[in-house]
Order: structure tokens, then C-alpha cells, then sequence
């Protein structure tokens, strides 16, 4: 709808919107690259839309994204590439209660958060029934800690390649050791450019029969 308005930062005559029976959201603000206040999307009432696929990708300036906490995003199923490419975004404690239970694509999502190091936020996400994990932190340069994931079920995955690509400050994955990865066909790039990751023994037990690619370190 907006995407590409490179020149877009002023969105408030959207405030009063209707936009309850919207079902696809995705790419809306994609390339609105000037756009830093999204507040009027406040009281936006989402909780029919079910594709919020690159909605807020390439939102270069956009850093708070408080606005939307409280967005009913109970039926979503594709969030994938959401926030990719928001390069100055590194704050995302806004959408640590959002409900994704439902989304089973979380591809891309913070592909591209460069200036984004706590992830904790995330850590009581329900992503069973993700099964695209595709690039989700890739080029997350300042992530170095990635606790908020050990308990996460990805037992449903099956595309984890790129998921940690070019997380160039990650030194330590012990808290992955436990996850259960064995639907996962594609591992490809996994891991790549991870400068600083030395230790792999905590995946000597991941179960990766089922794979087709291979991590690549």
C-alpha cells in the first residue's frame, strides 16, 4: 500500500483507520525509509490479519516500535521479514507479550538488525508451530547472547539456514544444546561468519538426519 514511499515520515491521518477486517498486512510500509513515528497505528485492531510479512521491512529509521504492543496478532500466521533491514532498531521489549502461536513462518524477521543486541524480550514466544526459521537473526552483528531462545520449540522447524548468519559477536551457542531439530532438512549457512565461535561440542547431540544441506561454520 505505502511501500517504496522512501519519503514517508508523517503517517498520523492514519490514527482513526478501520482497519478491523484487514487480513493481509504485509509489506504495507515496506521501504518507507524516512518513517521513525509509527504511533498512529496505536490503536490499530489487527487481530484478523493473519500476513504481516514485511510490513515494517526496510524501516531504516525506525527505532521505537512501542506503539504497537498491544496489537492483537493472536492469528497471524507469515511474520517473516517483519523488521528486516530496521538497522537502528534495538529495542523490541514491545512485542515480548504479542501471541505467535499461530505463525509458521519467522523467516527474516530481524534479518538485518544490526544495531540489536537483547533479544529477551522474545524469549516467551510460542514458536511450535514455526516451521521457516530462515534467516531469522542473520546480519544481527551486536547479538552476542542468545539465551532467550533456550526454550524455545522448534521441533516443527525445517528451514534453519542463514538463522544465525553473520552474528558476528555470537561466541556462545550452549544454550541451543537441548533443541530438538530433528524435522530441520536445510542447515546451510547456519552459523557462517560467526567470527567468534570457537565451540560446537554443545551440537554433538542435535539430530540432523533429517537433513539435506549442512551447517556451514
Amino acid at each position: 500500500m505505502f511501500s517504496n514511499c522512501s519519503s514517508l515520515s508523517y503517517i498520523k491521518a492514519l490514527k482513526n483507520w478501520n482497519v478491523s477486517n484487514g487480513n493481509e498486512f504485509s509489506y504495507m510500509f515496506s521501504d518507507c525509509s524516512s518513517l521513525s513515528d509509527i504511533k498512529a497505528l496505536e490503536n490499530w485492531k489487527v487481530s484478523n490479519g493473519n500476513e504481516f510479512s514485511y510490513i515494517f521491512s526496510e524501516c531504516s529509521s525506525l527505532s521505537d516500535i512501542n506503539a504497537i504492543q498491544n496489537w492483537d496478532v493472536s492469528n497471524g500466521k507469515d511474520f517473516s521479514g517483519m523488521f528486516n533491514g530496521c538497522s537502528i532498531l534495538s529495542d523490541i521489549k514491545a512485542i515480548q507479550n504479542w501471541n505467535v502461536s499461530n505463525g509458521n513462518n519467522f523467516s527474516y524477521i530481524f534479518n538485518g538488525c544490526s544495531s540489536l543486541s537483547d533479544i529477551n524480550a522474545i524469549q516467551s514466544w510460542n514458536v511450535s508451530n514455526g516451521n521457516n526459521f530462515l534467516c531469522m537473526f542473520n546480519e544481527c552483528s551486536s547479538l552476542s547472547d542468545i539465551k532467550a531462545l533456550e526454550n524455545w520449540n522448534v521441533i516443527n522447524g525445517k528451514n534453519f539456514r542463514g538463522m544465525f548468519n553473520e552474528c558476528s559477536s555470537l561466541s556462545d551457542i550452549k544454550v541451543l544444546e537441548n533443541w530438538n531439530v530433528s524435522n530441520g532438512n536445510n542447515f546451510a549457512y547456519m552459523f557462517s561468519k560467526c567470527s567468534l565461535l570457537s565451540d560446537l561440542k554443545v551440537l554433538q547431540n542435535w539430530n540432523v538426519s533429517n537433513g539435506n544441506v549442512y551447517i556451514h561454520v
